[in-house]
């Protein structure tokens, strides 16, 4: 028994786990078992999910440079391809490995989700400052109110 995540209710339920089969045609009941060309590609989806997190994680809290465009247009490519193999295993058919790969993924997700949110957050108010200095040395005065001397 293994655990899988009820996409629906975001909890963990135990499974029976499924092994991969070498020869699709040892097995009667094909649905029990997953292809090793599945399992490969499950695998290095999840693979490739992982290192564009960590390279735009790192260079999130300052460890290098990232082009926020070109990451998140792979990270999204990744994420569908990742949807795309998930697809052809079927959750009820995952390994306890592959669903211990996917929780870490789902963590460094949540990391990296934070870290996006900071820098957004502060970009925000970066060009609120500026856009506040800009109006200050843009006006001359004249329709401002004056404090005091009344």
């Amino acid at each position: 028994m293994s655990e899988v995540i009820d996409s629906e209710r975001n909890e963990l339920v135990l499974h029976e786990e499924k092994p991969v089969v070498q020869d699709a045609e040892q097995s009667e009941d094909k649905d029990a078992y997953i292809l090793p060309e599945d399992y490969i590609a499950l695998s290095k989806s999840i693979d490739r999910v992982d290192n564009l997190l960590n390279a735009e994680n790192e260079a999130l809290v300052g460890k290098g440079d990232i082009d926020l465009e070109e990451s998140a247009y792979l990270k999204g490519r990744a994420m569908l391809d990742l949807d795309m193999a998930g697809k052809a295993v079927g959750p009820e058919n995952l390994p306890s490995e592959i669903v211990v790969r996917l929780q870490d993924l789902q963590e460094k997700l949540s990391v990296n989700m934070k870290l996006l949110s900071t820098q957004l957050n502060a970009v925000k108010e970066v060009s609120g400052l500026l856009s506040q200095v800009m109006k200050d040395h843009d006006s001359d005065g004249t329709y401002e109110s004056m404090v005091g001397s009344w």
